[in-house]
């Protein structure tokens, strides 16, 4: 008896701390847009502006024409622009701690769309790193979007030289 009362404690246990992680919101939210240009302009448009460091302040890691996937990453993002892309919930032993650095990796996905569109899914994990005298805290934070429709715009043609 004894043991089933443990095991069906246990068991409870497990469904009661699954469903209250279930109840969170996601950390990564994609913003997708049907754009009225070819894939390969897009793909190109994207490329090009990721793999300039002065245009974009990003870093082209992959590009994959066959896949439509574009991976870049951005360090040292300041404190202002932070501010505009991302929101970090810190624990209340960090609430003095101050921003040290500020990184997010930037997930473009293409898809044809129709004849001359292509359909883009911008995503962006954003990583805070957060200190106070030596010791130092990176944070995973989430996007308030900013980020992806600038990248969305870039896209789009509209913005090509901008810096987002």
């Amino acid at each position: 008896m004894r043991r089933s009362t443990i095991a069906l404690s246990t068991v409870c246990l497990l469904l009661v701390a699954s469903s209250a992680s279930a109840l969170e919101p996601p950390r990564l939210i994609p913003r997708s847009q049907r754009i009225d240009r070819p894939i390969e302009q897009v793909f190109t448009t994207l490329k090009t502006y990721f793999s300039d460091p002065a245009l974009s302040m990003f870093n082209l890691k992959s590009a994959e024409r066959v896949s439509g996937t574009i991976v870049a990453t951005r360090h040292g993002i300041d404190g202002g622009t932070w501010s505009r892309w991302a929101a970090c919930t810190t624990s209340p032993e960090q609430m003095l701690d101050q921003l040290e650095d500020g990184a997010v990796t930037v997930t473009i996905k293409l898809e044809p769309s129709g004849n001359r569109a292509t359909f883009i899914s911008a995503t962006a994990d954003f990583r805070g790193t957060y200190g106070l005298g030596s010791s130092s805290t990176i944070i995973e934070c989430v996007s308030k979007g900013g980020l992806e429709q600038s990248l969305i715009a870039v896209a789009t043609g509209a913005q090509s030289q901008a810096t987002p």
